[in-house]
């Protein structure tokens, strides 16, 4: 609006008194100096593509060496270093009285990365790919799934790219790489593979000229780095010459790249596949998150903020970095690296050294039958695997790599090595029966097998040490592949009624010990714990090693069910299971009102969020069936639980 006026007048150059047009562009900052900019389509590329727009006369004022030849349209200047004629140049327009006043600004000037000198845009005559031909295909490719991307919304980067395609420009200014394979003579240009081919095109096109090889003078210019990674997964494999590896390997399963060079790199191959081959270059790409630093910038070597990683494996371990970086790095998701993740990771190691050194600990007596609480730890144990792998098992088929491995560390530290070591877990001094032993051996061992692509060190040596332990304990000989060539595990039929009957003992015996906690009972006293006898009760309490299980875990004198639970007690709720801890002193009944109070505000706010979600027609109709089943066991739950806690309110 400042130049609306002005627009489609003509000024002219100071000193060089050339007239030239004004035109207005969105392009420009009107905020930035006076709002007006000086285009100079030969030495910019953002003022090219403006030259181009506007028609504007484009004049290359630079020679190759960064001197100015006689198109600067000033005779003092011709043959000057780029530098020194900008220091000449702010004399003449001071002596000629066209400088009004100079302020310091920074610029977005860019710098060699090798070099650190000022890059010099200039036009030249280059080489370059059609695109758009070659893009459809590896577009349509994409958009068909036929080459899968993970995860799915990097789709839409690569469509955006492919839907605005440029012409590649494939010479490059350097002295190492491919050199592009054109060769000139007689102001012709003759391109083929060799020189020897191109003299041969050359005498057809000039069959009157004697021509010689050495007229030939081949394009110094070399090819872009991409122009020779595009053909990757076609080269390495010998594909033009249509090796047998080739026909073996091609397409190739999955590319693992980073989603910053998706249209650099992956793009580029899809185009190459299908131009020259015909087919897919591969059927999958997942792509990894960038790693960061705390401030969120990238790592690099040239920022110079990458940990050192041998530092790390030093501190923590190889296991321990590999953790903490795979752990906290969901496909596509940027990773802001902290020491923390890789000291997590080597917790999870000691961890589960510690609990083969728990096993090597326990002396065996062959002749203890094996206690029901151990059989019925070992089947829950069993088939809450079968539940895992098959988690696990999905996750890897779509890349979450991530998730599959916290599903690993939960199963591992959570109900491993803290609920079913202790479930099978021996009186302090007294040895542990041969069966259970053996089976925790095996179940070990499976583990460290599912684990081993995420750890693979301390995989393979935990399943070693225990090979030597079923040597040494049970009279056996252990395993004798290693852990990286046995076959993964497959999960089995899972019997869900006994998972979750377990997980209920779980639970149980977690409300026991808070109670105990809250009051500062002793571990070692044994409690009376009664609850109230229910169909479900009865059902839970018939699996065969459930009551022996809880009485075991949660340290208990008696557990038993009862019509109402005695008022003296301190209730807790498992599911829409009622309990109370009976106690010998007086209960505070104040303080349990409180307590129920606060539990039955969060069971009718929990109810409230259900009973929004059913009552909205559109989740009812689009979810899927179970998704709909599920919430409305949530709400029969939440009702029985309401009303658990109302009853305990009432008989308070």
């Amino acid at each position: 609006e400042r130049y609306a006026h002005l627009v489609g007048q003509y000024v002219m150059v100071p000193l060089v008194n050339r007239r030239i047009r004004i035109i207005a562009d969105e392009y420009v900052d009107i905020e930035f100096g006076t709002g007006a900019l000086k285009v100079t389509p030969a030495h910019d590329p953002n003022d090219y593509m403006l030259g181009k727009k506007h028609e504007l006369q484009i004049i290359d004022s630079l020679n190759e060496d960064g001197t100015l030849n006689e198109n600067c349209g000033l005779p003092e200047l011709i043959g000057k270093d780029r530098f020194v004629a900008r220091k000449m140049m702010k004399k003449l327009l001071e002596n000629s009285g066209n400088l009004e006043k100079i302020e310091d600004y920074k610029t977005n000037i860019g710098r060699s990365e090798r070099t650190n000198s000022v890059v010099e845009p200039r036009m030249s005559l280059q080489w370059y790919v059609d695109m758009k031909k070659l893009a459809q295909p590896a577009l349509q490719g994409v958009e068909s799934d036929d080459i899968e991307f993970f995860p799915k919304q990097f789709k839409n980067t690569y469509r955006h790219w492919m839907d605005n395609i440029r012409d590649w420009c494939i010479s490059r200014q350097l002295w190492w790489g491919h050199r592009i394979p054109a060769f000139y003579v007689n102001n012709e240009t003759f391109v083929a593979e060799t020189a020897e081919e191109a003299l041969i095109l050359a005498q057809a096109k000039f069959p009157n000229t004697p021509l010689s090889i050495t007229d030939l003078k081949q394009d110094e210019d070399v090819l872009d780095t991409w122009a020779s990674s595009w053909l990757w997964p076609i080269s390495v494999f010998k594909g033009f010459e249509d090796s047998e590896d080739f026909k073996y390997y091609y397409p190739t399963s999955v590319l693992v790249t980073g989603w910053d060079i998706i249209f650099l790199w992956v793009a580029r191959m899809a185009m190459a596949g299908y131009e020259w081959k015909g087919e897919k270059p591969f059927k999958s790409v997942y792509f990894t998150g960038m790693v960061r630093d705390k401030q969120g910038k990238k790592m690099s070597k040239s920022l110079g903020n990458s940990p050192d990683a041998l530092s790390l494996i030093e501190e923590f371990g190889a296991d321990g970095v590999r953790f903490g970086v795979l752990s906290s790095s969901p496909a596509g998701g940027d990773l802001k690296f902290d020491d923390k993740l890789c000291e997590q990771g080597r917790n999870f190691c000691n961890k589960m050294w510690n609990a083969l050194r728990l096993l090597n600990n326990w002396e065996i007596d062959a002749d203890i039958a094996q206690p029901v609480e151990n059989t019925l730890a070992i089947k829950w144990f069993d088939n809450k695997m079968s539940v895992v792998l098959t988690e696990i098992e999905h996750d890897f088929t779509q890349f979450r790599l991530s998730e599959a491995l916290m599903k690993l560390y939960s199963f591992i530290w959570d109900d491993f090595c803290s609920w079913y070591l202790e479930m099978i877990k021996p009186e302090y001094g007294q040895p542990i029966d041969k069966k259970t032993l053996q089976s925790t051996t095996n179940t070990y061992q499976k583990l460290m097998i599912m684990l081993h692509p995420f750890m693979p060190f301390v995989t393979e040596e935990i399943y070693y040490q225990l090979n030597v332990l079923e040597a040494s304990k049970l009279g056996r000989k252990g395993a004798t592949k290693d852990c990286i060539v046995e076959k993964y595990p497959k999960p089995k039929r899972i019997d869900t009624a006994l998972v979750q009957k377990v997980e209920t003992a779980t639970d149980i015996v977690t409300k026991i010990r808070d109670i105990r906690n809250s009051k500062g009972i002793k571990m070692k006293q044994l409690l009376t714990v009664q609850v109230q006898n229910t169909e479900g009760v009865t059902v839970l309490l018939e699996e065969k090693g459930i009551v022996e299980l809880i009485t075991k875990m949660a340290n208990l004198e008696t557990f038993s069910t009862v019509n109402t639970v005695e008022k003296n007690s301190i209730g807790f709720i498992s599911g829409t299971l009622k309990g109370g801890v009976v106690i010998a002193e007086t209960l505070n009944i104040e303080e349990e009102k409180e307590k129920l109070s606060k539990e039955l505000e969060h069971q009718r706010g929990f109810l409230k969020s259900v009973e929004t979600k059913l009552l909205n027609e559109r989740f009812v109709a689009n979810a899927k069936p179970e998704v709909v089943a599920a919430e409305r066991q949530k709400q029969a739950d939440a009702l029985a639980r309401i009303a658990i806690l109302e009853e305990g309110l009432a008989g308070l």
